[in-house]
């Protein structure tokens, strides 16, 4: 899982070229599954290989998902001529139910 982590957080930084966009799933990464581990355990749930497959492909999940948002809000702000929070609110409006069908799976 460690290895998917670090895997993740360089193709962020070798395709955005952006410190600032790498730190953010530098940070919400481990912090969501520190979460996730959390609530296994409050829920009595174990630890197995199928568990760590899932949260492994998670992971690339959650930061695809954003990268997808990322780019939706730069062409609205640059096409649309948008101010930063008309895009956000519209460019998250669209992946709303793509991300809503991936965690309902």
């Amino acid at each position: 899982m460690v290895i998917a982590i670090v895997l993740v957080i360089l193709v962020v930084f070798f395709f955005l070229r952006s410190v600032w966009a790498t730190a953010i799933p530098s940070i919400a990464v481990p912090l969501s599954l520190v979460g996730t581990f959390g609530v296994m355990y409050i829920l009595g749930y174990t630890l197995d290989n199928l568990s760590l497959m899932a949260l492994t492909i998670s992971t690339g999940f959650v930061v695809e998902r954003r990268h997808r948002g990322d780019r939706n809000i730069t062409r609205y702000m640059e096409m649309g001529g948008m101010s930063p929070t008309e895009a956000a609110l519209k460019g998250s409006q669209e992946i709303g139910f793509t991300v809503l069908s991936i965690a309902c799976r």
